[in-house]
């Protein structure tokens, strides 16, 4: 690319030639014209070579004389109009060259041009102020146009320090050998941290012959705020963490309370049969299944507001389902006068893939709810089921004859945080997060959820939800699914690992009644010091509080495993929202979870059968 500042213009010359032969085809014309005409009168007198022309017709000389004449007009009229063009090109040349080099000059990114011989053909300001280059001149002192000094005929080499540093070994490659490339790089200056983008690539160009090409960007504006959203980020994924063991610890701490409410009452109904007592103790465990299902509703929204929320799927038998609903609704229904029928049409023993707890979580919000704007009547719950493929199909539904729904309520019914009908005067209990938790939940296992009500006459709640064939089918044992158990010697010893004294002796009664005999100790410290002091086989089983002092359960399990060596299987208690999570992590460590508050149902079930006499 030509210099902006070069004087030898584009064409000169071409027009000089071009002049030169005007000039001489005009001088020919004249000595010729005058020749013909001095011919004609006689005028040189008769000289030898007048005489050898006169032999000729004085008619004819002329006509060539003429001829000759005409001939060199033409061409002068030609030569005119070259010159003409000549220019005219020039000018439109010289036009759109300032018109580039203008542009190139107002770019807000800096533009180097070098030629074959790495000297600088063009450097425009932006690249002047990126490269700190306003004291530099090239050997001859130019200045440009613009009254700065030229750079024209500098070596690529004398343009590198401070800036481009960083890149001088890639940028002297790629002079080598053509190739193209493009680099963000920060560089260290007196006035602060500059990010800078180049790029470069070359071209081969007729008269220059290889032209390289570089461009420089000022990024640190972009470079600034990269690194303020980094922060940003960073400061963000610091308040999700804590955020996460904020809700972790809260659940923890609510509900080993509330566990150990529930298990004294539990205790205490055992204990006496005074009907005023059993009436005090029954309202206890109300209000605390209340309070539980709070909590359990505010850390499932906050899981699923923070898209945290995912299926834990397993193999189950849907007859579980039934008897469960069984179990927790029928009582109630019957205190509220209530018919309460369940309809499934599957037999009792039918295995899928899916999420027990969350699909049994749909359900208990929907038949909940169903008792609890019931006042007469009846509750139903149906669930129809379809193979497809590999897929079944599970159509659900719960009806009732309950207060019905007003228009208004129906079209926000699944919206977070309503509630049927007006706060103030509100006769029920709720957090208004039920129907969105399960409508959520609905929506993971593929499905959908609505309702049909009329207000005054009742309500039925409809879902569709798609599980999967079951993986491997299962004969159903009476044990938890969550829990397949394997005792190691079977001497009826348990340890319990706890330091909550009361919910220690809770875990204490249930096993006592399930004929278990007990030792407790309140951290995993503790647990790891006795069973060094004890043979390796002396528990049958371990159950291990997670949320310990001094040391976790975690830690614990993980000593009394891989040093001590114990076989026998370690039961992580635990009353956090995320109960499986650090269980896939430790799943050589722990052989299952059990989920406070403490359920005597389930003790009886897992623990009921296992015990023997001591040796």
């Amino acid at each position: 690319m030509p210099s902006p500042y070069n004087k030898d213009k584009p064409g000169i010359s071409l027009r000089k030639l071009i002049i030169a032969s005007l000039v001489f085809l005009s001088i020919l014309m004249v000595i010729f014209t005058c020749f013909g005409v001095a011919n004609l009168a006689g005028a040189l007198g008769p000289s030898p070579m007048i005489v050898y022309m006169q032999q000729f017709s004085d008619r004819i000389l002329f006509f060539h004389s003429v001829a000759f004449v005409v001939i060199c007009s033409v061409l002068i009229s030609l030569l005119i109009v070259m010159i003409r063009r000549l220019d005219s090109h020039q000018r439109f040349n010289e036009g759109m060259y300032h018109l580039f080099s203008s542009v190139f000059s107002s770019l807000n990114v800096g533009l180097i041009v070098l030629d074959s011989e790495k000297k600088l053909r063009f450097v425009n300001p932006v690249a002047r102020r990126l490269l700190l280059l306003d004291g530099l001149v090239n050997p001859e002192g130019q200045k440009s146009p613009q009254g700065e000094a030229s750079l024209e005929g500098l070596d690529y080499s004398r343009i590198l320090s401070p800036v481009l540093v960083p890149v001088a070994e890639k940028l002297s490659s790629s002079l080598a050998n053509g190739e193209s490339f493009s680099r963000e790089f920060r560089v260290f200056l007196p006035e602060g941290i500059r990010c800078l983008q180049l790029d470069f690539f070359s071209f081969a160009e007729n008269e220059l012959g290889q032209v390289h090409v570089i461009s420089l960007e000022d990024k640190t504006p972009e470079d600034d705020i990269r690194q303020k959203l980094s922060q940003q980020l960073e400061e963000t994924h610091r308040y999700a963490v804590s955020k996460d063991n904020f809700f972790a610890n809260m659940s923890h701490e609510i509900r080993t309370p509330i566990n150990a409410i529930l298990g004294m009452t539990y205790l205490a109904r055992t204990v006496t049969e005074e009907p005023r007592c059993v009436e005090y103790i029954r309202k206890i465990e109300n209000a605390s299944e209340i309070l539980l299902g709070v909590v359990n509703d505010i850390l499932d929204f906050s899981k699923m507001q923070e898209h945290k929320f995912s299926l834990k799927p397993e193999n189950f038998n849907l007859s579980d389902l039934r008897k469960i609903m069984t179990d927790l609704f029928s009582l109630k229904a019957q205190q509220k006068g209530l018919d309460f029928h369940i309809n499934f049409d599957c037999g009792d023993s039918f295995f899928v893939f899916g999420d027990q707890f969350r699909l049994t979580q749909v359900f208990m919000n929907l038949v909940s709810n169903a008792i609890k704007f019931t006042d007469a009547g009846s509750v139903a719950v149906t669930l129809n089921h379809e193979i497809v493929g590999k897929d079944v199909i599970l159509r659900c539904s719960v009806r009732d004859t309950g207060c019905g729904l007003s228009e208004d309520d129906l079209s926000k019914l699944f919206t977070d945080f309503e509630q049927f009908g007006e706060v103030l005067v509100k006769s029920h209990e709720g957090t208004g997060l039920g129907l969105a938790i399960c409508k959520r939940l609905v929506e993971l296992m593929h499905g959908v959820i609505w309702v049909d009500s009329t207000l005054n006459k009742g309500s039925s709640f409809h879902f569709v939800v798609v599980l999967k064939k079951p993986e491997q089918v299962i004969q159903p044992d009476g044990q938890l699914p969550q829990l397949q158990l394997h005792l190691a010697g079977r001497t009826g010893r348990v340890l319990i690992v706890e330091d909550n004294e009361i919910n220690s002796e809770i875990a204490e009664t249930l096993l006592k009644e399930s004929g278990f005999v007990t030792e407790r100790v309140v951290d995993g410290l503790e647990a790891v010091d006795l069973c060094r002091s004890l043979p390796a086989d002396h528990f049958d089983l371990i159950l291990m509080d997670i949320h310990m002092p001094r040391m976790n359960g975690y830690d614990a399990a993980r000593i009394l495993k891989r040093e001590l060596l114990l076989p026998c299987p370690i039961l992580a208690v635990t009353a956090t929202s995320e109960r499986t999570d650090m269980l896939e992590a430790n799943r050589d460590l722990i052989a299952g979870w059990l989920l406070k508050p403490y359920s005597p149902g389930v003790f009886r079930n897992l623990f009921g059968r296992m015990c023997v006499p001591l040796q």
